[in-house]
């Protein structure tokens, strides 16, 4: 039962967490709540993110010291979702300070590192890990920002590596809560771990480069990507093929707009389409060759499936980049990352060759067809809201992290062909124009 309890106590409090966050979503649309919310001190960003971390480490009295875990989760909970309320105010109510920038991301390391401490004290953590972050973390704050604000112009405010990271450590502490029970549920709270101190590394790092270098250097990290996948792909650990390019796919999806937003080099378009040569060509076209028995159909089309990726990219740069008749946000052509993801499902999820190598043939005819599909992240990600994003978000690295546990290829391939199946249907420029009404 206490596993169910904290089901149950979890599902609760997110549900109540959220009905806050819109409710000042919402309230913000009223110029009156909002002329309200913005003239009353208690109700200012940077007060907020006081509350969030007094309601924050109440919680977590609550929980670990008075063991009352329905109300340590909900004010936890609470905190967390807190954390989006500051933000969400700051910017609607144009209440955004120096002293803000600061203050929030600080805020958050008060409120997610004890609690993370506690649950490593009882061994639901490695403590090791947990030291490393936490080092990082201090450093980060206090060092970095140091440095930064003596010897440079760039802002200290937290990048979106930094906000991911706050992300998954909140919802890592509410996963050590079912992790706290008596039903026995995967752990790979290492894996996650790793991924916090990876993305609090990077939060540190790109705050000390210049604005104009992040687009390249995603690029670069997609490549990086790319060649990984295709040294897994020979090592035969066709899992992680997968995720490498996901990987790949999360810093292709953000290099464009970053390099619209703060400009690049001269290298950075050849630089991006390599990546994606790469990532999204070359190392799946090598999984079909490497996955089947069938060497001579799936050498013949993995490469086809490399012949139409390298075409995409080509007509995209020289003649689809130029189109004016191409409305805003469109692609000429199944785009290549959704390509790789349904050919990597393909190839994990299809135990018959014939219905794999089919999938291949098709993807292939898609990626060099004149079929339009509407951009995922320009598009169909913008019209996401946030908090729905923010939880699908660690849903899915909850997810990679149970498959790289148990690295089962038939439920990866299950839900890379899934969501390709959806952006088909929502990426489809007629059938996006219904389901997604511009506002």
């Amino acid at each position: 039962m206490k596993s169910m309890d904290s089901a149950v106590s979890i599902t609760i409090s997110l549900l109540i967490s959220l009905a806050i966050y819109f409710w000042f979503w919402i309230a913000l649309k009223n110029e009156k709540k909002k002329h309200y919310i913005s003239t009353h001190w208690f109700l200012h960003p940077n007060a907020i993110c006081l509350w969030r971390v007094l309601v924050g480490l109440a919680g977590m009295l609550l929980y670990f010291v008075a063991e009352q875990h329905f109300w340590g989760i909900l004010l936890y909970t609470i905190s967390a979702v807190a954390d989006g309320i500051d933000g969400l105010v700051a910017r609607e109510c144009n209440l955004l300070t120096p002293f803000g920038e600061e203050l929030d991301p600080l805020c958050d390391k008060i409120t997610y590192l004890p609690p993370m401490v506690f649950f490593a004290h009882q061994g639901f953590l490695d403590m090791t890990l947990l030291w490393v972050l936490i080092i990082i973390e201090v450093c980060g704050q206090f060092l970095v920002r140091d440095i930064i604000k003596r010897f440079t112009k760039f802002s200290v405010s937290a990048n979106n590596f930094g906000k991911i990271k706050a992300v998954l450590c909140f919802s890592l502490i509410i996963y050590g809560a079912l992790l706290d029970s008596a039903y026995r549920i995967p752990d790979f709270t290492a894996e996650i771990l790793m991924a916090c101190i990876v993305l609090s590394v990077a939060s540190s790092v790109f705050k000390i480069i210049s604005n104009h270098f992040y687009a390249d250097i995603l690029s670069g990290l997609n490549l990086v990507c790319g060649i990984t996948g295709i040294v897994l792909v020979f090592k035969g650990w066709y899992v992680l093929v997968a995720i490498a390019i996901l990987a790949g796919q999360i810093f292709d999806l953000f290099d464009g707009r970053i390099a619209e937003k703060h400009g690049g080099t001269k290298f950075g378009p050849w630089l991006d389409d390599i990546a994606d040569m790469v990532s999204f060509g070359v190392c799946p076209g090598l999984l079909v060759l490497m996955s089947t028995e069938m060497k001579l159909p799936a050498f013949v089309l993995g490469i086809f499936y490399i012949f139409a990726v390298g075409f995409r990219l080509w007509r995209f740069l020289i003649r689809d980049k130029h189109d004016k008749t191409l409305p805003p946000g469109t692609f000429n052509g199944l785009p290549s990352p959704a390509g790789a993801i349904v050919v990597l499902g393909a190839c994990l999820f299809w135990q018959n060759a014939w219905m794999s190598l089919s999938v291949v043939l098709l993807t292939s005819c898609l990626l060099i067809s004149h079929i339009r599909f509407v951009h995922f992240g320009r598009v169909i990600l913008r019209r996401i809201p946030r908090s729905v994003m923010v939880i699908f978000g660690f849903l899915v690295v909850f997810v990679l992290a149970y498959l790289i546990k148990t690295r089962n290829p038939e439920m990866l391939g299950a839900i890379l062909l899934i969501s390709f199946s959806i952006y088909v249907l929502a990426g489809n420029t007629k059938i996006a124009e219904k389901i997604l009404p511009a506002g």
